[in-house]
């Protein structure tokens, strides 16, 4: 029985390749190369549910347009992206010719993916090409940035008063503290906690980020003391809510909406999300507060990447390219990011983007710095949670950052 089916589907792949050469179609290639109709195809890899997705989808039949491909637009949860990406590597398998990828990830899969070359980078948000870039080589086109910004009622601070520094967002916290509403929020859970941190260091003076420029943990410096302190005398203090380790991005905008919080450091695609569920005239944003050393944040951007590996690295290339010319499109969708300037510059002249112009006076302040692109950052993002979870939760800030730094120079030996 066996034997008979694979003859016959034998047989019928035979018939077809028949068919096709009769047609006229042997030999003939498609941009990437390849010979079959699948060649036809290319897959892109996207995070589920994000504007990635939805932008992906619904461009793919301008660019079949454009190109004759096809694009299968492969949607996977942000937790299992990494996994999927990690094992088509090992395999050296092209399951995927194009990868949208966050930041973070750059570092491990540096040798599988295609550096850009001649790519203008001249529209780029600040901090973008840095940030996407190893060994001299852009590794992708940047699809959005994110960066925190402060976002507050306005109906309760007026203009003037919105605080630009460390002293002055205290005093204004401790102003605003009610019997119903806290003065603001203290991030004490997980990456989100791990970001704030190092939004502090920068502000507070930090050159390089956990590693300097000669590559050295530089953890024990001040300016990651200082950030430490100030994040602890927050939490500690009554005008932010108790349970500071359990607060990240998304229970600190919960509370904000829910007329709980009166400003919150938040990354600023919760700045729209805000406006609508509270109105615009109850909401406003402004630049990241500076520390001793000014303005600073770190950031969080995605990029869209070809794979070393693809068969159609032409077509690849032309596509991500192709989305990066649609980047304008990501501010029509819910969280209104995009990785362009002028992108940002167009989206602030409409009312409801006015996060665009604060996260460009953040971006492009001296301290705003990328997180390291090593490739052991998730271990690295690990030791810095607990060490943050530790001093909020009372630790020396001092000893829990030697313990860090210590951790991490071990690991990366």
């Amino acid at each position: 029985m066996r034997s008979r089916k694979y003859l016959a589907v034998f047989l019928a792949v035979l018939t077809a390749a028949s068919g096709l050469m009769a047609c006229g179609n042997s030999g003939t290639k498609g941009a990437g190369g390849n010979t079959s109709s699948d060649a036809k195809k290319i897959n892109v890899l996207v995070e589920s549910g994000s504007p990635a997705e939805t932008l992906a989808k619904s461009t793919s039949e301008e660019f079949k347009k454009q190109t004759g491909y096809e694009v299968v637009v492969d949607a996977v949860a942000y937790s299992g992206m990494y996994d999927k990406i990690s094992t088509e590597v090992k395999a050296n398998q092209a399951t995927h010719d194009v990868a949208c990828m966050d930041v973070v990830w750059l570092p491990a899969f540096q040798k599988a993916i295609e550096p850009l070359k001649n790519a203008d980078t001249s529209d780029f948000l600040p901090t973008l090409e840095s940030s996407g870039s190893m060994n001299g080589q852009l590794l992708g086109y940047p699809m959005w940035v994110n960066s925190k910004i402060l976002i507050y009622r306005k109906d309760l601070i007026p203009e003037n008063k919105v605080p630009k520094n460390w002293d002055e967002y205290k005093e204004l916290a401790k102003q605003l503290k009610t019997n119903d509403m806290y003065g603001t929020t203290v991030f004490g859970s997980g990456s989100d906690a791990v970001c704030s941190f190092l939004d502090f260091a920068c502000q507070a003076g930090a050159k390089g980020l956990v590693f300097d420029k000669d590559g050295k943990v530089n953890l024990t410096d001040q300016a990651y003391v200082d950030a430490l302190n100030f994040m602890k005398e927050m939490a500690q203090a009554d005008y932010s809510p108790s349970d500071s380790l359990s607060t990240a991005a998304t229970e600190s905008q919960e509370l904000f909406t829910n007329g709980k919080v009166a400003m919150q450091l938040n990354w600023s695609h919760q700045y729209p999300a805000a406006v609508k569920a509270l109105g615009a005239d109850k909401v406003g944003c402004a630049p990241m507060i500076g520390g001793s050393a000014g303005i600073g944040a770190t950031t969080g951007p995605w990029y869209e990447c070809v794979m070393k590996a693809s068969k159609n690295k032409e077509i690849a290339e032309q596509y991500i390219k192709f989305m990066y010319d649609h980047n304008g499109d990501y501010m029509k969708q819910t969280l209104k990011i995009a990785g362009r300037k002028s992108v940002y510059e167009s989206a602030a002249k409409e009312q409801g983007n006015e996060h665009t112009s604060a996260v460009l006076a953040t971006l492009s302040a001296a301290q705003s710095q990328a997180r390291p692109m090593v490739e052991n950052w998730p271990k690295i993002e690990e030791v810095l949670t607990g060490t943050v979870e530790s001093v909020l939760g009372g630790a020396d800030a001092k000893e829990a950052l030697a313990g860090a730094k210590s951790q991490i120079e071990q690991m990366s030996r």
